[in-house]
């Protein structure tokens, strides 16, 4: 049944994801009237009919995406469900129109339907996103995915990070081009070989955490194999021999490292990472005898950008961050220290970069970070999903079954075994 009225902590977590949005839509705030403008709303109905550019519109879906997802995060399966995506889409569009509309009069910031249309489009997809992590169904080989959302949730970030523009082809010559790095000019740097290493390392302990059973080694090789085979299909990609041998060698750790206790292992998948994470924040290690000014105003080098960039440096972000977070929370089996833990370690790179040319040394990795242990947080946890809730019922009334057929057979004065 839909719950009709979701935690207040859910709403505060929209609320944030929505002034996020007006943040980084507005910003730097220089409102001024246009000169011989025809107004916000005339412009914006003029512009109907204008295609925005493949990147710009998936971007703009991806930017509302986590509004439609907190909007849908607290409410259940139910009858009522069309209704409850009803109001997420008119909650994302009106949010929407309402910044197309301030934006004619924001310096340096155009009013597009596009946007509008995008950005609806991102909070249904949003909303879709929450209810199937609530959903109950199971997928071949795979099992009960929605049972596990953080991991899949990390596992789709990156893909949607390191797939993009997600447009296949079927063009030979590109497919060659794609596998030049490899055959022509191979080079193997050990640094790249262990970056690669550690990702790759990540995706596989996130994808033994989603199955968690045996199946996890053969399912992460065929996951390597698909997006190896993907990264040559998709257009403006090529292959380099680093990401080859890192998932490889990350596969052989992995199998190595099956063999120990499941939170063992994802300590160690956790330290390989924050290893990575922090050598990415301090490249390329050519420190000033002098520091720049700490910029403490949030997300200033994710609006400097593109929308493009900005987007997917943000997946990227939010795959790092949050896998260091869950799995540093699943080997210390609490996530209250693995949240300091990361949120130290962001901070003081951050502050390091201070001293680094050409790096932005500011607050958002940090607040990003917290506000993605904060997600988590209120994310349903296995137990809490349809399934599991029916396997515990189920489990229950073996007992109560176990204990009924005990009883009697304790009258009948008959000894049942276990």
């Amino acid at each position: 049944m839909l719950e009709p009225r979701p935690p207040a902590r859910l709403w505060l977590v929209t609320a944030i994801m929505a002034a996020v949005i007006v943040y980084g839509s507005l910003y730097p705030f220089d409102f001024r009237v246009p000169a011989r403008g025809i107004g916000p709303l005339a412009t914006f109905l003029a512009s109907w009919d204008q295609r925005p550019g493949r990147g710009d519109f998936v971007a703009n879906i991806l930017l509302y995406l986590p509004f439609g997802f907190c909007f849908l995060l607290g409410f259940r399966r139910g009858p009522f469900i069309p209704v409850a995506l009803l109001l997420a889409a008119l909650a994302g569009a009106l949010l929407s129109l309402s910044i197309e509309l301030i934006q004619y009069y924001d310096a340096g910031r155009v009013t597009a339907a596009s946007d509008f249309y995008s950005n609806t489009i991102g909070t249904l997809v949003g909303g879709l996103a929450a209810l199937a992590i609530g959903a109950s169904f199971r997928l071949p080989f795979i099992g009960e995915i929605p049972a596990r959302p953080i991991p899949t949730l990390l596992l789709l970030s990156w893909l949607a990070y390191r797939l993009y523009p997600y447009v296949p082809t079927i063009d030979l010559h590109k497919y060659w081009n794609a596998l030049k790095p490899i055959v022509l000019t191979p080079s193997l740097d050990a640094y790249d070989l262990f970056r690669q290493t550690a990702v790759w390392l990540t995706l596989y302990a996130l994808i033994e955490a989603i199955v968690r059973n045996r199946r996890s080694a053969f399912l992460a090789l065929l996951f390597a194999a698909a997006v190896l085979c993907a990264r040559v299909l998709i257009i403006d990609t090529v292959l380099r021999v680093a990401e080859l041998a890192g998932a490889g060698l990350a596969f052989v750790i992995w199998l190595g490292l099956l063999t120990l206790p499941a939170r063992l292992r994802a300590g160690l998948a956790a330290l390989a990472l924050c290893a990575y994470v922090v050598a990415l924040r301090l490249e390329p290690f050519q420190f000033q005898p002098v520091g720049r000014g700490f910029g403490w105003a949030p997300f200033l080098s994710l609006m400097r950008g593109s929308l493009v960039v900005d987007s997917l440096a943000f997946l990227e972000k939010f795959f790092l961050y949050g896998s260091m977070l869950y799995l540093l929370g699943t080997a210390l089996a609490r996530g209250l220290p693995a949240t300091i833990l990361v949120a130290v370690m962001l901070f003081a790179t951050s502050w390091a970069q201070t001293y680094l040319p050409g790096r932005s040394a500011e607050l958002t990795d940090t607040l990003i970070a917290l506000t993605i242990a904060v997600i988590f947080a209120l994310l349903p946890t296995e137990r809490d999903t349809p399934a599991t809730a029916s396997r515990t019922r189920l489990t229950a009334r073996e007992r109560r079954l176990r204990d009924w057929q005990r009883d009697q057979a304790r009258a009948l004065g008959v000894k049942l075994d276990g």
